[in-house]
């Protein structure tokens, strides 16, 4: 079933709550699998964890730039890591804001599908961004919290087309005073820098 996608605010902190491991794949389980799957479609991203559809299981859906579909991903946990791009992040969970996250370049990730078979394989570049995004919301970690200044944080505002046919073109937009505000009440520092898991 297509669940709503829950955003920061300051009555509930449960997007900042560790997830916990999928030890057996009950009914429970298989229906969050169904909801991700079921969400997908209704949001523009490249991935959504399950705490951002309010399940404290350690499983996230994402789509990879070679993918024909999304895949779903059991107990992911990041072994190793290397390299580090700072580049475009965002999130559903904090709407309308982006900003520049240092993240690891390649990443060696253990995980299972969907019936617990076991895996590890390598990713890099921006699928790399995507997984270490989608763990880190599995340790209650949002991309707010891994930006080094508030100041690198935008919105995008969509420039006037001159002609209806040409595609949309957008500019950055620093954050307001109250939008900084509302960022720095929510955010837990963690430095950029840092690429820990």
């Amino acid at each position: 079933m297509k669940q709503a996608i829950w955003v920061i605010s300051t009555q509930n902190d449960f997007l900042r709550t560790r997830t916990t491991r999928v030890k057996n794949f009950s009914s429970d389980v298989h229906q969050l699998f169904s909801d991700l799957v079921d969400t997908w479609p209704t949001v523009a991203a490249y991935g959504i964890a399950a705490p951002q559809i309010g399940s404290p299981k350690r499983v996230f859906i994402w789509k990879g730039a070679e993918m024909d579909e999304p895949e779903i991903i059991v107990n992911p946990k990041i072994i190793r890591a290397r390299g580090e791009l700072k580049d475009y992040d965002g999130c559903l969970s904090v709407p309308g804001i982006y900003g520049p996250t240092r993240r690891a370049e390649y990443i060696e990730l253990s995980g299972s599908d969907l019936q617990g078979h076991a895996w590890r394989r390598g990713f890099e570049g921006f699928d790399a961004r995507i997984i270490q995004h989608e763990v880190d919301h599995l340790e209650g970690v949002l991309f707010i919290d891994r930006v080094d200044s508030l100041d690198e944080l935008y919105t995008m505002q969509e420039l006037l087309k001159e002609n209806k046919d040409k595609e949309a073109e957008y500019q950055k937009i620093p954050l307001n005073e109250d939008q900084q505000r509302f960022i720095e009440v929510r955010r837990r520092l963690l430095p950029g820098h840092a690429l820990i898991w």
